[in-house]
């Protein structure tokens, strides 16, 4: 179709609150509003795995795209498109690094998670974003792909990962978290991708963000909106801001947009 559109939401804090471990109403209201259009395409960005998405499960039938684990793997109508895992020496070496600095931390894999130690921290961290704990798994590199790592420490601490994992990427989440994956990727190389399988031009795209991990994202899309609610650098990468995510941020967004009226 001629002129169509594509918008790409982030999850935690955007669509989905975690402070009251749901999908506002208004959320739900306007992506419905929005999936009624026929030039619009709606897609998730997205740092989670396809398997840990049951927190949107009831938006889920709006969804045409999933680009997940920030790039990493692309779904399209329920069919895996793109895929990229970390190499094997790539993941030895992130795995030595972690251990050599005793942190806690995980795999993702294309159908399953591992931790390599559970504590009590680690618990509360997974209950805050309302996913389930990760099973106990620290050789689950040895015999599966990985396609992102990830672990806590100091906030003030993450600098030092990225000079010691310096052909890879280190992103900030959550607090003390940070994720590890491939040089280069990101939202935004899944993006890109979609727009040229879809032969939609950049100016026809949209998207909504509120971390760090969406700077690349909200930097490349011209009509980008960080939540109210979003990390300073979020708010200061994006063209627009909305309201925070429990003053129906989202629907406040997609009105300054024009691409829904109620």
């Amino acid at each position: 179709m001629k002129n169509k559109k594509i918008i790409f939401f982030d999850i935690d804090k955007t669509l989905y609150d975690p402070a009251i471990k749901a999908i506002p109403s208004s959320t739900i209201d306007a992506l419905r509003e929005l999936h009624e259009k026929e030039d619009v395409e709606i897609a998730i960005a997205t740092g989670r795995a396809y398997y840990m998405l049951h927190v949107i499960e009831e938006i889920k039938p709006f969804i045409d795209i999933y680009i997940t684990i920030n790039g990493q793997i692309i779904i399209q109508d329920n069919e895996t498109i793109y895929r990229n895992p970390l190499s094997r020496e790539e993941v030895e070496l992130i795995v030595d690094v972690f251990e050599k600095h005793e942190l806690k931390f995980g795999f993702l894999g294309e159908f399953d998670e591992t931790l390599n130690i559970v504590d009590d921290k680690g618990k509360k961290a997974f209950e805050l974003v309302d996913m389930k704990l990760p099973r106990l798994d620290p050789h689950f590199y040895k015999e599966h792909d990985v396609f992102q790592m990830w672990a806590f420490c100091e906030q003030t601490k993450h600098p030092i990962f990225r000079d010691k994992l310096d052909d890879l990427s280190v992103v900030s989440w959550l607090g003390d978290g940070f994720d590890v994956l491939s040089k280069g990727m990101s939202k935004k190389e899944g993006i890109k991708k979609m727009l040229e399988i879809l032969n939609i031009p950049l100016s026809n795209a949209y998207a909504i963000g509120d971390g760090d991990n969406d700077i690349e994202m909200l930097d490349y899309i011209p009509h980008s909106v960080a939540m109210g609610n979003g990390s300073t650098l979020a708010k200061k990468h994006a063209k627009y801001i909305t309201k925070d995510i429990e003053e129906d941020g989202v629907a406040h967004a997609l009105k300054m947009l024009g691409l829904i009226k109620n």
